[in-house]
């Protein structure tokens, strides 16, 4: 299942790159609503799947890891080339993208694909919830990636060969995890939980929503719920 659903994490990652590259990307306000979407369920999975079971096996460490995992994001988005441009809400200009930004992008897809292992670790829903999660946003970076890419003067094909390597990073972050978590004493894995739950709560909440709020919508608080909405279903029929 972890393979399974990481590798559909590259699908999503290149469809979104190839979307940009063949079609020229898709509006703002489409964009703004499948983010939102993928927000609720990001916030959803965290707090219902991922940090209830790290906070029934250790709460100090998973309140560790959930602070590290928010540090860690934090320094990413500080140094990832979107961290210089409002994305797909405002125009871009971005004319560089360099060595140490590229890094940081390929660690944020391993970090996806951990995030996929440490939850199909905790039980197969949450790990399809998780997956979930994942996924969606992937296709934003996509979207994301190789519109930056063009702005700064790459390509079509550099801007596929980068898409590519990073949407790759997330199958190996995943198989890497995978063996190491089933062998992790509780107070371990509860810090993983607390470094996907937090990486997830970061993305959603500091990341995807402030740039909602600059192009408003009148469906966007509609579809927003909706991704709590689906969290909900799947508990449910997984019950």
């Amino acid at each position: 299942m972890v393979i399974l659903f990481s590798f559909l994490a590259v699908v999503f990652t290149l469809a979104g790159s190839l979307a940009v590259l063949k079609f020229g990307g898709f509006s703002k306000t489409f964009l703004a609503r499948a983010l939102a979407y993928a927000a609720g369920v990001l916030i959803s999975v965290a707090l219902l799947d991922i940090i209830p079971e790290g906070f029934s096996l250790d709460a100090a460490m998973l309140s560790y890891g959930a602070m590290a995992a928010l540090l860690a994001m934090f320094t990413l988005e500080a140094f990832a080339a979107h961290s210089s441009c409002s994305e797909f809400m405002e125009e871009c200009h971005v004319h560089h993208i360099g060595a140490f930004a590229m890094a940081a992008m390929t660690l944020h897809s391993l970090l996806d694909g951990f995030n996929i292992a440490v939850g199909f670790a905790s039980g197969s829903m949450a790990g399809v919830n998780v997956a979930l999660g994942v996924i969606l946003h992937k296709f934003a970076d996509g979207i994301t990636l190789v519109s930056l890419l063009l702005h700064a003067g790459r390509t079509k094909r550099q801007a596929l060969k980068f898409s590519l390597f990073l949407a790759a990073a997330t199958p190996l972050g995943a198989l890497a995890a995978a063996p190491l978590m089933k062998a992790l004493p509780p107070g371990a894995e509860a810090f993983a939980l607390g470094l996907s739950g937090g990486s997830f709560l970061y993305i959603a909440m500091a990341d995807i929503l402030p740039r909602l709020h600059k192009a408003y919508d009148r469906l966007t608080p509609v579809v927003f719920p909706l991704g709590f909405a689906t969290v909900f279903l799947m508990r449910y029929l997984g019950e």
